[in-house]
């Protein structure tokens, strides 16, 4: 497998409609009777699809690659009223809307996701009317949600001192979920200056200072990768999606039939690895490496994550 940084990839921008959001897409070129599924990435926050510049130069070689902005996000916009347009099930039916786009109706993908595109991912995944639109699912830097929610209650009623310092080391990594549920102060502070506050978020989150994602960062889509996908952090703790989260628990877990790859940053800055104990019980079918960085894995050690992430692929395309 060919290095990072060594492929000089020339991407396809194109822009899928979605009534309510116009999505931007980058994809490599496809030959014309390319059989094998494209690996469509999906960022978190606070990031837009450049984040994976290091996974689409890496693996365009092996894998048709993709990825695109998170509605609102970088070069992807929101049309019309934003309450609606922010719901949390619309940016997952963003993601089918563009695997129809780059791998064709009712075609298939290798879906990665990180972060809130992880979380995303693991919706997706999670429905069994979307399920078999995936071939294989990797997920960096997100826990399951359900099953982080189960990890949390086990250790809370233990009540002993070692599960409790779990639990508050976790609330205490998560300070700013709280932060973002305030109205319209985020949004101010977080604008102020825009390009100064994403590079900090990306430094502590163990982006090296040297990486070219750094540099020559457009003000307004930093912002709007700061801002633009704060109504998600607000909706976590909304009364539906708590609801939902105790039902799944209450009835038994969902099982995920797509086979997972998982990459858990042992140092992430906001999420413990004990988010990730009960993840077995929800994904039957899961491969899971742990690697000693911090949040950005995929950007710090990128070609590390690249050869995970090919790994897996080439066993589960046929």
């Amino acid at each position: 497998m060919e290095p990072v940084d060594t492929v000089e990839l020339a991407l396809e921008h194109s822009v899928v409609e979605r009534g309510d959001a116009r999505l931007h897409v980058v994809r490599s070129r496809v030959a014309p009777h390319e059989r094998r599924a494209p690996l469509l990435f999906v960022h978190g926050y606070p990031d837009t699809h450049a984040t994976w510049s290091r996974q689409l130069e890496g693996l365009a070689a092996m894998h048709p690659v993709a990825a695109f902005d998170l509605r609102g996000v970088g070069a992807s916009t929101i049309v019309g009223e934003p309450r609606a347009a922010t719901r949390m099930a619309r940016y997952v039916e963003d993601i089918e809307a563009v695997i129809d786009h780059v791998a064709g109706p009712g075609g298939q993908v290798h879906l990665v996701g990180h972060d809130w595109g992880g979380v995303l991912a693991w919706q997706f995944a999670g429905d069994p009317e979307r399920a078999g639109r995936l071939r294989s699912l990797t997920v960096i830097a997100a826990p399951h949600g359900a099953a982080a929610l189960a990890m949390l209650r086990a250790r809370l009623r233990r009540h002993s001192l070692a599960d409790l310092a779990v639990v508050a080391e976790q609330l205490r990594r998560s300070w700013y979920l709280f932060l973002f549920q305030l109205p319209k102060i985020p949004e101010l502070y977080l604008g102020r200056d825009p390009v100064r506050t994403w590079v900090g978020a990306h430094r502590r989150g163990g982006v090296p200072r040297g990486d070219p994602e750094l540099a020559d960062i457009d003000p307004a889509w930093a912002r709007s990768a700061l801002v633009a996908l704060l109504p998600l952090y607000r909706q976590m703790f909304a009364r539906t999606t708590l609801r939902e989260l105790h039902e799944l628990r209450k009835g038994g877990p969902r099982t995920i039939t797509t086979p997972v790859c998982l990459v858990v940053p042992q140092r992430d800055l906001a999420l413990t690895p004990e988010l990730y104990e009960n993840i077995a019980e929800f994904v039957p079918e899961l491969e899971r490496h742990d690697i000693d960085d911090n949040h950005w894995v995929h950007r710090s050690r990128a070609a590390e994550v690249n050869q995970i992430v090919h790994d897996f692929v080439a066993r589960h395309e046929a």
